[in-house]
Formats: structure tokens, C-alpha cells, sequence
């Protein structure tokens, strides 16, 4: 007789508690959709969704990125989502992708150390505590994009090692507070004081101009960018102010090459002057060329690589041509704090990361205070669809009132009329079926393991259980949330301690438990022999295990070819 493994959960329980709300005769509860089963198919709407499961949940946006922590999202007025992820700081730094995780390790860490600074002192401002989270995801603040960082990328195990062996490290000023920790990318030789580029925050002792020769290694350093005649007079041609020189005659930089107050001053063919600040030179022909020439700007540096932007930085001068204008500039960024090429170039050179934070910074090294937050509040663009899974059961609450303890799959959001409509996963209102475990067709060159497939009609906990011929478990190991359709495990022959079990009739299967808590799965027996060899026929000894892992193989292929030809 087939073993099964059934059980009921408190589905039924929590849909008569929920029923009994909703009519309004259990005093003080408040109205929600009940989980599981019981969650209808055509949605929840709600004001505040939350899926909170630690770091176990899983958010995906519709453009594919990827996050975990606990997530909150609310429709704004505009029809939006608006999203906030809540992680710990360490899962927040690993998904800055602010600097390149295969670079050198001493500058990975002193990225991590900037990074953490930045994050902290944003949080003790509160600058964005009026819309929910602590700090942006993007340039505004500190690029994060989540689990993609790591996923798949070379190096991703060294930046996330760089943020693990600085956890908790931070710059603090003499008042004991976290520094403005600027970075940037490509310093063109020289950093540049706080004040000067940016007078509204004002100087900084630890933010002061220093040279940077380590910079040279950047692809950045030193620029060149040519424009026609044409299309320069096109471009200056789009703006209110540079139109007034066009076409141009002359372009002259009045001021510092390090100054981005500087006037870049335009002199046109019959006379007419028209003149900008060189950061705003800087950020208007970069988008208007990017516009009207997207094939041509930003150009391509020497390596064949196109540029960041059109023109990277506004350190640059102009020299005008019978037949081009060509801008010739250094660096790339705002050029404040630490250029990371030149912490890069400082790393190869043989440099710690302490050392690197001391040079960009008057002389600060990281320290370890107690109360380095444990937790940010990251604010997320949410383009198109938005769906949640988590790799565990995890907690959906609206409003504060939960909706499901256990919820399973990728369940999908959408704003509508300025609210959150929740809609579940594929079959979770649907009695759970789960598949007879059945052998599965193992490869012959893989040795001692056994093949089990099953197939699930919906989104489960899924685990291999497996008993000894006395009925008793001696393994079992949790595969995860498991979305609807075909599922494998193997088992090798071990105990739950990896000593190989003895010979016997062994029991195995895969079970699964589904929001609701109800679990199910019928196993399938399977023979262990004794560790020794096995000649295959063909004079060649074979280990006992794979010995049976071909024979169940040959049993799983002869089934499937009967099951063809019925």
C-alpha cells in the first residue's frame, strides 16, 4: 500500500473567522480577505500592501530587477506605485551599484565604507522622511538596484565580501556624526572642494580639493569630443540663452578649468554673445545631443566604448574649427570626495582601504560605533508590473490588518483609482494535488543518487522526506517555495547526517504544503544495496550506487517508452 502524507491546516478555521468579520459579529475585528483558498480570484484591492518575510521575500519589477527585505507599496494620486524597501543596511550596500564588484578589494571596501557613511547620514537628515523611506535608488542619492548587483555578475562574491568585512564601518566627523561622503567617479587628476561645486551645503574640512594622479588609469581622464559645425550650431541652437550666438564663431572659457562657475562664453559669426555657467554648458549639451544625434553622442573613446555622457565633466575647453568644434575635458562626475578610479589606482598600488578613505577624506579612517543604523528605508520607481514571491511563506498585510500569514507564489500588484489591487498567484484557490512521487530518468555518469519528480497544481512549500524500511525519517531537506507544474529532487543515499544509509527498502516523497497548511504527497519505494562494486556486463566494475542509478534509469525509460506506445 502507497504511503501518503496528508494534513489539513486552519484554512477553515481562519475562513469562518474571516466570514464571521466580514458580517460584522466578532466585536473589534477588522474586515479582511481571508488567505489561501479563500483569497478571490479576481483580487484584493487595499489602501497600504506589505509583504514583510525578512530577507527572504523577493520583489521583481516589471523592467526585472530584483529585491529582497520587506516590501511596502501604496498608489499615489498620479496612478503610480509608489515602493518602499526595507532591508537590512548590509543587504541595502550590497545592491549600491556604485562601483564595479570585479575591481581590486582594498577599493571595493573603501566603496562600502563611503557607501554606508552616505546611507546613515541621509537617514539621520531625514531628507526624504516626508514620502516614507530613508534615501533614493538612484543617482540623486546612491544607485541600488537590488539583488542584480551580485546575481550572476563577475565579482559579485567580492563586493558583497568588500561590504561583509566593513560591516558597520563608518566616516564620522569631529562631532562624532556620519560625513557628507561624496564619490564619484573620475577625478582628471585633482578633486575638488565641497563649496565649489556645490554652494548650497557649504564647505567641509574633510571635503577639500587634493591631486589624484591615480586617476590616470582611468578611461576618463583626459577626453575629446568633436562636434560638425552643423550640428554644434544645432545643439547650442535648442537653448533660450546659446541660440543668441548661433552660428558660432568662437567659444571662450572665462574662468578656472577646475571651476564649474566658470562662463563658457559662445561669440557668434555676427557678434552676438551668449554666455553660461560651465556646469550648465555641460548638462545642456549633453541631453540636447544625446536628443538629436542618439547615434552619434555620446561619442566613443579611443577603446570603442561609448562615453558616459556627452561631455563626462565641466572641466573642458572648446576650440572651434573651420569644419568641427571639439571639446576637450578631463574626469568624469561632480569631482567632490573620492574619485573611484583613483581609489582604484591607489588599491594597485598597494594601498588599504583605510588609507585610501584617508587620502580623498583629510585624513579620516573608518571606525565602528554602536549605533550605525540596522535597517534602510529605500525609495523604488515601480515601472509596469510589479509582482512579489518569497523563497519562504511570507505575511501580506494591508492597512496593518493581515491578509495571509502564509502567502505562497507570485502574487501581482497593479494601481487602480489610486489603490493597490493585490492579485494572486495561478490556482491558490484551487484543493491542493499533489502527484504521486514517481523515479525520474537519471543520468548514468552521475553515481550514488536517486531521481523523484513530482507535479503540484499550485504554489507549495515543497520538501523530500525520506524513511528507512522501519518507517522512520532519516532525511528530509526543504526545497523552497515551488511555483505550479513539474518538480525534481535527489537524494543521495545519506542521512540527514551524510552518512550513506544502509541497504533496504527506502520510502521517498516529495511533499507539499500549501498556504492553506494543508500538505500532501504519496511516496515511492526505492531499494538501497549494499556499498560494493558491480560488474556492468561489459567487464567494467561499477560503485554500487551508480550501479543503481542506472537500473533505475532503465526502469523510468521503459515505463515512459510503454506509456508512448499505450
Amino acid at each position: 500500500m502507497a504511503e501518503r502524507v496528508v494534513g489539513r491546516g486552519p484554512a477553515g478555521l481562519v475562513a469562518l473567522l474571516v466570514l464571521l468579520a466580514l458580517l460584522g459579529d466578532v466585536p473589534g475585528a477588522a474586515p479582511a480577505p481571508a488567505h489561501g483558498a479563500q483569497v478571490p480570484s479576481e483580487g484584493i484591492t487595499a489602501e497600504v500592501v506589505r509583504i514583510d518575510g525578512g530577507d527572504e521575500v523577493i520583489l521583481q519589477l516589471g523592467d526585472g530587477r530584483r529585491f529582497v527585505g520587506a516590501v511596502e507599496l501604496r498608489a499615489d494620486a498620479d496612478g503610480s506605485l509608489r515602493l518602499v524597501n526595507d532591508v537590512t543596511m548590509d543587504d541595502y550596500l550590497t545592491g549600491v551599484a556604485e562601483m564595479p564588484p570585479r575591481w581590486h578589494e582594498e577599493a571595493l571596501k573603501a566603496q562600502a565604507v563611503a557607501a554606508r557613511t552616505y546611507a546613515w547620514r541621509s537617514i539621520q537628515r531625514g531628507t526624504f522622511a516626508d514620502r516614507g523611506y530613508d534615501i533614493c535608488a538612484t543617482v540623486d542619492c546612491q544607485v541600488f538596484r537590488g539583488t542584480e548587483v551580485v546575481e550572476g555578475r563577475t565579482g559579485g562574491e567580492r563586493w558583497q565580501r568588500a561590504v561583509r568585512d566593513t560591516s558597520g564601518e563608518v566616516l564620522l566627523d569631529d562631532e562624532g556624526r556620519p560625513i557628507l561622503a561624496r564619490y564619484f567617479s573620475s577625478s582628471g587628476g585633482r578633486t575638488l572642494p565641497n563649496d565649489l561645486v556645490f554652494p548650497a551645503t557649504g564647505a567641509f574640512d574633510y571635503l577639500v580639493g587634493v591631486e589624484d594622479p591615480d586617476d590616470e588609469l582611468s578611461p576618463w581622464h583626459r577626453w575629446r569630443v568633436a562636434f560638425t559645425r552643423e550640428e554644434f550650431d544645432d545643439i547650442l541652437g535648442r537653448g533660450e540663452t546659446l541660440s543668441g550666438a548661433v552660428p558660432v564663431a568662437e567659444v571662450e572659457r572665462l574662468g578656472d578649468l577646475h571651476d564649474p562657475r566658470a562662463q563658457i562664453v559662445a561669440v557668434g559669426e555676427d557678434g552676438g554673445e551668449a554666455g553660461v555657467p560651465a556646469v550648465r554648458f555641460r548638462e545642456f549639451v549633453s541631453r540636447i545631443a544625446a536628443e538629436r544625434y542618439p547615434e552619434r553622442f555620446p561619442a566613443r573613446g579611443e577603446d570603442g566604448r561609448r562615453m558616459p555622457t556627452t561631455l563626462p565633466s565641466s572641466r573642458f575647453e572648446v576650440e572651434v574649427g573651420d569644419d568641427e568644434v571639439v571639446v576637450e575635458g578631463r574626469g568624469w562626475g561632480h569631482g567632490v570626495g573620492m574619485g573611484q578610479y583613483g581609489a582604484l589606482g591607489k588599491a594597485r598600488r598597494g594601498l588599504a582601504y583605510d588609507e585610501i578613505l584617508a587620502s580623498y577624506y583629510e585624513g579620516l579612517t573608518p571606525v565602528r560605533p554602536d549605533d550605525v543604523p540596522d535597517r534602510v528605508r529605500v525609495g523604488l520607481s515601480a515601472p509596469g508590473e510589479v509582482t512579489v514571491r518569497g523563497e519562504a511563506p511570507v505575511r501580506l498585510l494591508a492597512d496593518g490588518a493581515e491578509l495571509t500569514p502564509r502567502a505562497l507564489g507570485q502574487w501581482r500588484l497593479e494601481a487602480v483609482d489610486g489603490r493597490v489591487r493585490l492579485l494572486p498567484p495561478e490556482g491558490h484557490d484551487q484543493p491542493l494535488e499533489v502527484a504521486p512521487t514517481s523515479l525520474g530518468a537519471t543520468p548514468g555518469e552521475l553515481a550514488d543518487h536517486v531521481l523523484v519528480e513530482t507535479h503540484v497544481n499550485k504554489p507549495v512549500e515543497l520538501s523530500l522526506r525520506v524513511r528507512d524500511p522501519d518507517g522512520e525519517p532519516v532525511y528530509e531537506r526543504d526545497l523552497g517555495v515551488a511555483e505550479p507544474g513539474e518538480h525534481a529532487a535527489t537524494w543521495r543515499l545519506v542521512d540527514d547526517d551524510g552518512e550513506r544509509v544502509d541497504e533496504g527498502a527506502y520510502r521517498l516523497a516529495l511533499v507539499g504544503v500549501d498556504a492553506g497548511g494543508d500538505a500532501a504527497g504519496e511516496a515511492v519505494a526505492v531499494p538501497v544495496t549494499a556499498p560494493t562494486s558491480t560488474d556492468d556486463g561489459a567487464g567494467r566494475v561499477l560503485p554500487a550506487g551508480l550501479a543503481l542509478t542506472l537500473i533505475v534509469a532503465a526502469a523510468a525509460l521503459a515505463l515512459a517508452h510503454r506509456r508512448r506506445r499505450a
